[in-house]
């Protein structure tokens, strides 16, 4: 039987997540009249044409540039259903159901872990989050499917399921290149389990998950794993901004506007050593709370080390941090930091950039010259005190969320 002190508990779970779905559905169909980066979605729309005229095997054949190949399934759909104006909206409307998944997914992967509350509280600061409707339905890019196959990539390493991370993590990186830095700390495990035990298994599971993940996405586009790195180099050689937009070091150094000329490699060398630097919690730990923690450093070192960056990338950061926000005020009040100065940065790229528009006076503000290095100082604070939190071990309620924790409660069930 039921204890009657869970059926309360039982009835407000679901009526509390779908409330939590419909506000967050409720929040973004108005956003999708809002004029946002215009010149994005005219070249998403381009793609979806192509795909809809030509199908995926000629698409990079005749000189389709495209580098978040994954992507272009959605599109493809759209581009044969809808035209001008009303394929505009609905390339907007994709982000609603990724974003919506993402949230399902922040919330199952907590509640599991912390309780069902914890699990609110992670889809809430997902789904209520202003950056995540500005960068998605208002701007018209997708990157909530990135951050779903990257976050999903995070948990299969932490239930010890290295082919399907990899697989994940590699589909993450086929929507965009730098989400695809969540494979490193999935290799890492499978090569630290080999020195341990020398067990080559999940190692090998992991580069099968790879090369397949790759396959899946890749073959029926004809798209080889060159062009692909080329189509990368290139896109990434066309703004040779310090800092595209990104309230980063670089931007508290030169503003948006310097070009990166001396400094490029530099900016290559911080990264390399903050992405080598990200995984050494893994030595101690491979439960969801290292994974999560590292896969914020990962993201960190993308977007606050290198030059080039563009404000969207820390995208991801917004539900790879939710569950460790849920569960622990420090990560928290670092995580509703950030998150702020992500929402100012994404309006000030939008304003600066497009025909988005604010009241007169607020854009005055938003635009003054104290703004970026402002934003490049709070942005860089709070990812600083983040990580030191997570260092530190704040979110440990999530610490025993993995493949022993999993088999530890089915032999509790077991016995009960």
């Amino acid at each position: 039987m039921t204890d009657p002190d869970e059926r309360p508990r039982d009835i407000r779970e679901p009526l509390l997540l779908g409330a939590l779905l419909v506000v967050a559905v409720a929040l973004r169909v108005p956003a999708l009249e809002v004029s946002g980066h215009v010149g994005d979605v005219i070249v998403v729309s381009r793609w979806a044409e192509r795909m809809a005229d030509a199908g995926p095997l000629s698409f990079y054949r005749d000189g389709g540039g495209s580098i978040y190949p994954a992507l272009l399934y959605l599109y493809w759909p759209l581009g044969a259903a809808f035209n001008g104006d009303e394929l505009g909206l609905a390339i907007k409307a994709l982000a609603i159901p990724f974003d919506v998944a993402v949230g399902l997914l922040l919330y199952g992967m907590t509640a599991r872990a912390a309780g069902w509350l914890a699990g609110l509280g992670a889809a809430a600061l997902y789904l209520l989050n202003p950056a995540v409707v500005l960068a998605g339905p208002v701007w018209g890019q997708i990157d909530a499917a990135g951050t779903l196959a990257l976050l999903a990539a995070l948990l299969a390493a932490a239930r010890g399921r290295p082919g399907l991370a990899a697989g994940l993590a590699v589909v993450a990186g086929m929507v965009k290149p730098q989400f695809g830095l969540v494979l490193i700390p999935v290799l890492v495990i499978g090569a630290l389990e080999w020195r341990r035990s020398r067990n080559l298994e999940p190692l090998a599971w992991a580069l099968a998950g790879a090369i397949t993940g790759y396959a899946i996405v890749a073959s029926p586009l004809l798209l080889d794993p060159i062009t692909h790195v080329q189509n990368v180099a290139h896109a990434n050689s066309i703004r040779t901004e310090a800092s595209v937009h990104a309230p980063n070091m670089w931007a508290l150094a030169f503003g948006y506007e310097a070009p990166d000329t001396g400094f490029g490699g530099i900016g290559l060398a911080l990264m390399g050593a903050g992405l080598l630097v990200s995984q050494l919690p893994l030595r101690h730990g491979r439960d969801l709370q290292t994974l999560l923690a590292v896969g914020t450093f990962v993201i960190f070192s993308s977007y606050f080390l290198p030059t080039r960056v563009h404000e969207r990338y820390l995208f991801p950061a917004m539900a790879v941090l939710a569950p460790l926000a849920a569960v622990s005020r420090p990560v928290l009040a670092g995580y509703l930091a950030l998150a702020a100065g992500f929402t100012l940065s994404l309006l000030y790229a939008l304003v600066d950039t497009t025909p988005f528009t604010l009241p007169q006076e607020w854009e005055e503000v938003l635009l003054s010259p104290i703004t970026v290095p402002a934003l490049s100082l709070l942005m860089i604070a709070a990812a600083v005190t983040l990580v030191v939190q997570l260092v530190a071990g704040a979110g440990s309620r999530l610490a025993g969320a993995g493949p022993e924790s999993d088999g530890r409660a089915a032999e509790d069930r077991r016995s009960t």
